[in-house]
């Protein structure tokens, strides 16, 4: 069986229509992709280098530093310190993830108080779903990475002692 096509039959074409054509009216610039995301480049302290699982670092639309600090579970201090005749005695206790989060939510209501308590010039709030602490710097701007990630360092340390230091219940 023989295949007709339409030149053969005597038909035109498509005439171009659905073909590529070049348009010299419209002018397009595509930016090429930044090597990394925007913000902060921000290393953090050995000491507490096991504690977050990831570091981001942005700019919120008032152009503060927003750094979001994934949180490893397995690291956080949970101990209870018993009161007695020998109150620098610990004993481990299983403290569930959610007494974590409900306290650190809890902390999270007032942002501006969590921050002071942090030792952060800004504002902390706590993430339970994403594990996340999230710090945003409201201080001057003109800081360095270096002394960001320095108070972030600090921040984390606070935040790992208010959770060893909390008398769970």
């Amino acid at each position: 069986m023989k295949t007709i096509r339409r030149a053969d039959a005597g038909l035109a074409g498509n005439g171009g229509q659905f073909a590529p054509t070049a348009r010299g009216d419209v002018v397009v610039d595509v930016s090429p992709a930044p090597p990394q995301a925007p913000g902060r480049e921000l290393t953090l302290d050995p000491e507490v280098d096991g504690l977050a699982t990831n570091v981001e670092a942005s700019f919120d639309e008032d152009g503060r530093t927003v750094v979001a600090i994934g949180i490893n579970r397995n690291q956080l201090p949970t101990s209870n310190y018993r009161v007695g005749a020998a109150p620098w005695e610990i004993t481990d206790e299983e403290i569930t993830d959610d007494q974590v989060d409900t306290y650190l939510e809890t902390r999270s209501d007032d942002p501006e108080a969590f921050g002071d308590d942090l030792g952060f010039d800004g504002q902390a709030r706590w993430n339970s779903a994403a594990s996340t602490l999230e710090l945003t710097h409201s201080g001057y701007e003109g800081i360095s990475d270096q002394q960001m990630s320095a108070a972030v360092s600090g921040a984390l340390v606070d935040f790992r002692d208010d959770l060893d230091l909390h008398q769970w219940q």
